[in-house]
Formats: structure tokens, C-alpha cells, sequence
């Protein structure tokens, strides 16, 4: 799982030992919450797919989702690559794999 951010968001989450993503309300129509995707860093057209700023895709942090999975899909077709939790997410280092600049 990956979630995309800036680097204001960057610096905060990765200065805790246990990542912690905030949850909140996206603009649009979508539930309050905080968003993951299963897409990577080189998909093409990421920032249209994801539909957040491009700005956003300038670092990433991966992870293990729990298993069975603890986020819910997002209504819809792009369900089948966005994720979020309707509240603030916690992810252990145990889950943690990766968090580094995309070059985007």
C-alpha cells in the first residue's frame, strides 16, 4: 500500500517512529478519511488517477496493509486502487517497508 504527500507531510509522518496518517475531508464527494493507493510512483497519469495535486506525488511512503485488510475501497471504479480509513492510520514499523522522494 502507498500513500503520496508532500514534503511538509512528508517530514511529519516520518518523524515518528510509528507512521501516523491523518485522516481528513478530500474534496469532492468522498468519505472523510486517510487515502492509500496500491498504484506506484511510475504509473502513468498518477496524479489524474489519483486526482490529487502533482505536487502530492513528490514522496511515498509503502506499507503492509493488515491482513484481512483493514481499509475499505473507495466507492466506485477507482475502488480497485484507492483505499481509506475513516479514521486517523497508525502503521507500525513492523508493516513499514519504505518512505523516500519519487523524482515527480
Amino acid at each position: 500500500m502507498n500513500h503520496f504527500t508532500d514534503l511538509s507531510g512528508w517530514n511529519a509522518i516520518r518523524s515518528q517512529r510509528e507512521w501516523l496518517f491523518k485522516a481528513e475531508q478530500p474534496p469532492g464527494d468522498h468519505p472523510f478519511g486517510a487515502y492509500f493507493t496500491t498504484l506506484e510512483s511510475g504509473e502513468p497519469n498518477l496524479a489524474n488517477k489519483l486526482r490529487i495535486p502533482r505536487e502530492k506525488l513528490a514522496y511515498v511512503f509503502s506499507f503492509r496493509d493488515r491482513a484481512p485488510s483493514d481499509l475499505s475501497p473507495l466507492n466506485g471504479g477507482r475502488g480497485k486502487f484507492i483505499f481509506f480509513s475513516p479514521q486517523d492510520y497508525a502503521v507500525e514499523e513492523v508493516r513499514q517497508l519504505a518512505n523516500r522522494g519519487t523524482g515527480l
